[in-house]
């Protein structure tokens, strides 16, 4: 945890501005717990008040940025921050009485807790090319493929890849000045600024970077104040030979609303695809995310489970392999065929209702003009709402699948989809309008 520590705190220093940075946050030391908590200390009762009030979230979101999944925080008053401050904590501080730990409960990981790296990164055909480009970034940072960009659906590795190439990096050049962040925290970061007036402070942060990596970049897709900012910064680190890496969910000449010069800036440099891994690197992520979890896993189970679960993410294998532990565990079963085909048939009508539904949801939003993403937005006006529905009008009566598995695709009860399939065949049935364009989407489909 020390070492995480230290790679947060070269993190924080870019992003706090440099007073502030000193007066409460450089002082704070790590306890070096052996456990999966990272424990801060502070000097006194009162400088941990202070940091928990002003700095607690961006030192919990810098953590999970930095070790690449979340983390626990523990924030507690300590002898050893104490201690080199030179004695100018207070006497409470010391006491075995001082105050109990703010513990602040990290999101349960979605990825499990090992940070991700190169070497716990299953290399198949679906990903070569990015993984060959990520290693070749992290051993010559600024002199090939700059820009890096990694594109991809979710759960595919792209911001494995980042954080490995951040962390290889930290690693190699232990001066070097590396940023991994998501976009959203860019903005958020950048609308902060704004609001304070500091942004000036924001433009020193981030363009004496040495290596900049953007994860989920289309997410400033859209905002013009932002992109501005962005491709700025970007401009500049390039001229200066610095290294940059974004990741998206789709490539640049697809993100809608993207700024010109930023789709041109990433497409000039190297873009790499991810895609869904074929049968073989299933298998290998199966058995390596099984060792992880001290799980054994028999060679014709694994055959089974990568023939049969067509994941279309890493996350709905390492959804297999929990659950088919946690049954092994709990029920004291052996790991075999029977087990594994209990798991398989709920993972396959999941499956079933993915595919089946981002292939309509693109029917419908590119036939009504909208943007995929709104159909599962909370958004409520007008257009989207029917587009919702003829979602799931076409869920059911095409794919025959049941009202509450299409509803939790929207997050919505089964009484809900019942409606829409009701209000569809009503207008279907009375306005020649919709029954034109339902009977259109049917003949798409």
């Amino acid at each position: 945890m020390g070492r995480l520590w230290e790679r947060t705190l070269a993190e924080l220093q870019l992003v706090v501005p440099r007073q502030e940075f000193t007066a409460w946050i450089s002082c704070l030391r790590t306890a070096g717990d052996a456990d999966e908590t990272l424990t801060v200390e502070a000097p006194s009762a009162f400088h941990r008040s202070w940091v928990q009030r002003h700095f607690l979230e961006r030192i919990r979101t810098t953590v999970t940025s930095v070790a690449g999944h979340p983390v626990p925080v523990v924030l507690a008053v300590g002898a050893h921050a104490a201690i080199e401050m030179g004695g100018r904590a207070s006497e409470d501080a010391l006491a075995p009485t001082s105050p109990a730990p703010i513990r602040i409960r990290a999101p349960k990981p979605g990825e499990g807790n090992r940070e991700p790296t190169f070497a716990n990164f299953v290399v198949g055909a679906c990903n070569h090319l990015a993984h060959a480009a990520a290693r070749a970034v992290a051993a010559a940072p600024g002199r090939r493929y700059n820009p890096l960009c990694i594109y991809g659906g979710v759960g595919l590795g792209k911001t494995h890849l980042i954080h490995a190439i951040a962390g290889d990096l930290r690693t190699r050049f232990r001066s070097a000045r590396v940023l991994a962040i998501g976009a959203e925290l860019f903005v958020n970061e950048m609308v902060s600024a704004v609001r304070r007036q500091q942004m000036e402070t924001f433009h020193h942060r981030f363009r004496r970077i040495d290596t900049l990596l953007v994860d989920d970049v289309q997410f400033i897709a859209g905002k013009e104040r932002t992109q501005e900012e962005f491709l700025h910064t970007f401009n500049l680190l390039c001229a200066a030979g610095k290294q940059i890496v974004v990741s998206s969910d789709k490539p640049p000449r697809d993100i809608s609303n993207l700024e010109a010069g930023l789709r041109s800036r990433f497409e000039g440099g190297l873009m790499t695809e991810v895609t869904p891994p074929d049968v073989a690197t299933r298998r290998l992520i199966l058995e390596h995310k099984a060792a992880e979890a001290g799980l054994t896993l028999p060679p014709d189970v694994a055959a089974y489970l990568a023939e049969r679960i067509r994941a279309t993410s890493v996350r709905e294998l390492e959804g297999a392999i929990t659950r088919i532990g946690a049954i092994a565990s709990l029920t004291g079963r052996t790991v075999d065929r029977a087990l594994a085909e209990e798991v398989v048939v709920p993972l396959r009508a999941s499956q079933q209702l993915h595919g089946a539904a981002d292939r309509i949801e693109s029917v419908v939003a590119a036939a009504l003009g909208l943007d995929v993403r709104a159909l599962r937005s909370p958004r409520r006006d007008a257009p989207v709402v029917l587009a919702r529905q003829l979602a799931m009008y076409l869920l059911r009566k095409v794919s025959g699948l049941s009202f509450a598995l299409i509803g939790e695709r929207y997050g919505r009860d089964h009484t809900t989809v019942l409606h829409a399939v009701r209000v569809v065949s009503a207008r279907r049935d009375r306005d020649p309008e919709v029954g034109r364009l339902v009977s259109a989407l049917e003949e798409k489909l």
